[in-house]
């Protein structure tokens, strides 16, 4: 090739690649003008895609007529008995009455703006920054409100709540259109005529009436803030702890808003509601507490008051007419012996243990608005079944009915010396007797060969919850200490609750023991078989299958549940409790001393035959206190003796339980292979771990003093007491928790 032949080679070369070059740049800057004018189009769609959304929503969705909604809400609720007759009737036509606004009194407008949408009467139904904070909680999965009342209006007329960005983007739509349609006092009127206030009261009027016995028109400041808080959880309304906690907080809005003066506010006292009942539905006296727990179980399946109430509910329970009966005679005829002491009171719950179904449900006599059968308490030697069930799940080859410890009294066990109660106890005895005599130092010397950690999730397997919602206050972690700041468990558990350190409720307890009495089957107890709504349809139904508790393996379950039943069989008729026929019973007894007073505060009876179970707690209704009684006492004086165990609530379970299995069949247990522990345990106590407790510097002597006479039950927190009193009938005075949240000492 010659040298011009490869110049003009390389000239059209560079002449190309420069056209090539040229060409990559206009399809280039072709494809950008594309991306551009797609941006362009999608920023426009972005901005006026929402309202021509907005525009076309406007055009399609109605405003709510505030008449026919009230006319929807009008609907009773029935309760049923188990053979279908009527336990209680709730709201009526009588009961929701629409009211103009003059006769609103401006306090109650005021508390309700205060409490739900400050800026009601300038905003243009909805608020622009609170529904972008709505968006981000639902995008990032959580969950928030920032709806303002018009759009409250419209989600309780719909009916329509959930959690979805479509359903709020017409809700705000709707809510704008109220206010183009209507004037802001109308809106206002309208909501505070369908508003659900609880106790079934819709509207205003309706709840004046629930709550004070008043009319709206002489509603006060105190009572209009505290109407206005409650609809936020309406569900909660008759929880005194909340009634407070909203009351305070509508108040200082008030005060915030200029609403009320300083001195009002300084000066205001919580105005104090009726009871529950008083002015609208059936009277229920000591069954009040049945129809707030039957709300309360269908709350936690997803059902709350107000979605039953507007769909008419026809609710099935489990309580049996003739069982209830029989609990309110036995509770009533014990507690007649003892009426000189009028603070005194008594709870119990009572199921069939194979289906799970209460058949009887006593929370007090009506005298407190709080349900004692959900007031937890310490359960005392009523909890070492648990300690045993662990033992035997742990270490059935050493731990089991025939395998003796060392059961003399005044003991050196980790660290801490533990006492038996008036001093019993033997230098060698079975484990079998250890339970019938409840010789504390053995089950304390058991909790600490096993470990806490094995004896509190032995424990949550029969039945008792890891979060404990009491009657009154909030949730809390169960068997464990909890961090004072955040009233959350701190995950450790101290040995004392060997011999029932932390507080449980009464219906826990039976829960527990239903799981031992039916093999190791753990069914959830349970007051509501079903639920129809007004067209007969079926809206839920109890469908939870039994599962084993203690072991996957069928016969380890039962044996399990088996060996802890025949520990507790021989309890009932030692303490002079057992049951009319001879009829075969696993019971167990547990008491609490009140400090060093050497007067008991509290105690209980739990036990069970092959067809039903039961729980009986007896204490004082208002505080901590001494508890005496005069109905038989075997041991002493026959009038003002201290309660144990084997008393009053020996005597109420023993009367209920002879009247409820008078003319059935008298059942045995089913035979299971027993586990026995060949090897005898070791005189000495391990050393400790991190299961166990640590010998702690600052827990009492034998000889220290009582806690401060000033202890007290807080009011609207129970259970979060103080530093807690010791144990006395079956346990050591000188063993007491460290931890001074949530739970009183150890018990017997």
């Amino acid at each position: 090739m010659t040298d011009g032949e490869e110049r003009e080679i390389r000239g059209r070369d560079e002449t190309g690649r420069e056209a090539g070059s040229a060409e990559g740049r206009r399809r280039r800057k072709r494809i950008w003008r594309r991306v551009r004018r797609t941006l362009y189009v999608l920023a426009g769609l972005a901005v006026l895609g929402p309202v021509v959304a907005f525009v076309i929503t406007y055009f399609l969705v109605s405003v709510p007529d505030p008449n026919a909604l009230a006319a929807s809400e009008n609907q009773p609720v029935t309760l049923y008995y188990a053979d279908g007759s009527m336990l209680y009737a709730r709201s009526g036509p009588a009961s929701h009455q629409l009211v103009t606004w003059d006769q609103i009194p401006q306090t109650m407008k005021n508390a309700q703006m205060a409490a739900e949408d400050e800026t009601f009467m300038t905003n243009s139904g909805f608020d622009l920054k609170a529904i972008a904070r709505t968006v981000w909680n639902r995008l990032t999965g959580g969950t928030g409100g920032g709806s303002t009342i018009g759009q409250e209006y419209v989600k309780n007329a719909t009916g329509n709540d959930s959690p979805t960005l479509r359903r709020k983007f017409v809700e705000m739509v709707e809510s704008y259109k109220m206010t183009r349609t209507y004037s802001k006092e109308d809106i206002l009127t309208a909501y505070l005529n369908t508003v659900y206030f609880g106790r079934s009261a819709y509207g205003v009027q309706a709840a004046a009436h629930a709550y004070f016995d008043e009319d709206v028109s002489k509603l006060t400041t105190e009572q209009s803030a505290l109407l206005a808080g409650l609809v936020q959880l309406p569900g909660q309304a008759n929880n005194e702890a909340y009634q407070h906690k909203r009351f305070t907080y509508v108040m200082g809005r008030l005060l915030a808003n200029h609403w009320i003066t300083q001195a009002e506010h300084d000066s205001a006292q919580f105005p104090t509601p009726v009871p529950d009942g008083a002015n609208g539905g059936s009277s229920l006296s000591d069954r009040q507490f049945i129809v707030s727990q039957v709300f309360a179980e269908l709350a936690q399946h997803g059902y709350n008051e107000e979605q039953l109430t507007t769909s008419g509910a026809k609710i099935y329970t489990t309580i049996r007419p003739d069982a209830q009966a029989d609990a309110e005679a036995s509770v009533g005829r014990i507690m007649a012996a003892d009426k000189e002491y009028p603070d005194e009171g008594s709870a119990l719950v009572s199921a069939d243990p194979v289906t799970g179904e209460i058949l009887a449900y006593y929370g007090g006599d009506g005298s407190t608005t709080y349900d004692l059968a959900t007031t937890p308490q310490q359960p005392g030697s009523s909890f070492k079944p648990y300690v045993l069930a662990a033992g035997l799940r742990a270490d059935p080859q050493n731990i089991g009915l025939d395998t003796v410890y060392d059961g003399s009294d005044n003991q050196v066990i980790a660290g801490q010396t533990v006492h038996n109660s008036d001093g019993e106890g033997s230098p060698h005895i079975t484990v079998k007797d250890a339970m019938t005599e409840s010789v504390n130092t053995v089950f304390y010397r058991m909790g600490a060969q096993v470990g806490v950690e094995a004896v509190r999730q032995a424990a949550w397997d029969a039945g008792i919850p890891r979060q404990i919602t009491p009657a009154l206050g909030v949730p809390f972690d169960s068997l464990q200490n909890d961090d004072p700041a955040t009233g959350r468990g701190t995950g450790t558990t101290e040995l004392g609750i060997s011999i029932g350190q932390y507080p449980v409720r009464p219906l826990d307890q039976a829960q527990g023991y239903a799981t031992f009495a039916s093999g190791g089957q753990y069914v959830p107890l349970h007051l509501v078989s079903r639920v129809t709504g007004a067209d007969g349809g079926q809206l839920y139904g109890f469908t939870t299958p039994p599962r084993p508790a203690f072991d996957s393996d069928p016969a380890t379950n039962a044996a399990i549940a088996g060996t802890v039943t025949e520990s507790l069989s021989d309890v009932a008729s030692s303490s002079g409790d057992g049951l009319a026929g001879d009829r075969p019973v696993a019971a167990k007894t547990g008491t609490a001393q009140l400090g060093n007073t050497g007067h008991n505060s509290e105690a209980w009876m739990v036990g069970y035959t092959p067809q039903i179970v039961t729980a009986v707690w007896f204490g004082n209704k208002k505080q901590p206190a001494a508890i005496y009684g005069n109905y038989h006492n075997g041991k002493g004086r026959e009038h003002g003796y201290d309660v144990y165990g084997r008393e009053e609530p020996g005597y109420i379970w023993q009367a209920f339980m002879d009247a409820y299995l008078n003319g059935k069949p008298v059942t045995q247990f089913p035979e299971v292979s027993l586990i026995t522990g060949m090897a005898p345990s070791t005189t000495q106590p391990p050393p400790p771990t991190s299961d166990t407790l640590e010998p702690t510097s600052d827990l009492p002597s034998p000889t220290s003093e009582p806690p401060s006479s000033s202890w007290q039950r807080p009011p609207f927190s129970w259970p979060h007491w103080p530093t807690p009193p010791t144990c006395l009938p079956d346990c050591p005075t000188s063993v007491s928790p460290t931890s001074t949240s949530r739970h009183r000492p150890v018990h017997g």
